[in-house]
């Protein structure tokens, strides 16, 4: 009898320090974007994004990126990036690809598919819908040296055009080319 009390306890005391443990873990962080077309006269979003970070189950903090377009894009596969400046007035603002590295190269068309901020392409289908859904460890909502939410901030691009992953090597417009649509990140 005396174990089987025990044995209460300790399931006791380890089911207290669980849940003590659950209401003290660090809250995911989260982020989130309007996706508007490029250009001055576009004022209604055609999109939306969220992100957040967690930890993966190795402890390295993972992004969840999810991106569905409503409108505006042609139908097919469209080239999707992190960018390096949270500037969409215009487009170009944005600068090129999220990459702080020590090597940092942001030419969207050298260094590919290895920058901070390279993500699938998004398929719009004949609805002029896309839902992009991946996870990232290459960038974090959190402070440190590959968080997106540096002193300028970060966008996410979607470009004309699928990303090819420029499997050449650098060729023009391998990473989607020209920019149709800009998101400027912001965390809540």
């Amino acid at each position: 009898m005396t174990i089987k009390k025990n044995i209460g306890k300790s399931l006791l005391i380890i089911a207290g320090s669980f849940l003590l443990s659950n209401a003290y873990a660090e809250e995911p962080k989260k982020a989130g974007a309007l996706i508007y077309l490029c250009g001055e006269e576009n004022t209604t979003p055609i999109g939306t994004a969220t992100l957040v970070e967690t930890p993966s189950d190795e402890g390295v903090k993972q992004v969840d990126v999810n991106i569905t377009i409503t409108s505006g894009l042609s139908v097919g596969k469209h080239g999707v990036h992190i960018h390096e400046t949270a500037n969409c007035t215009p487009c170009g603002d944005a600068q090129g690809h999220f990459d702080p590295g020590p090597e940092s190269n942001s030419n969207p068309d050298g260094n590919h598919p290895f920058h901070s901020g390279d993500l699938n392409n998004i398929a719009i289908d004949e609805n002029g819908i896309g839902i992009l859904q991946t996870t990232t460890s290459r960038v974090t909502l959190s402070a440190g040296p590959i968080s997106i939410f540096d002193e300028n901030g970060s966008a996410f691009i979607i470009h004309t055009n699928e990303d090819t992953y420029c499997p050449d090597g650098v060729t023009t417009g391998c990473a989607g080319g020209s920019r149709d649509a800009c998101g400027i990140i912001y965390s809540f």
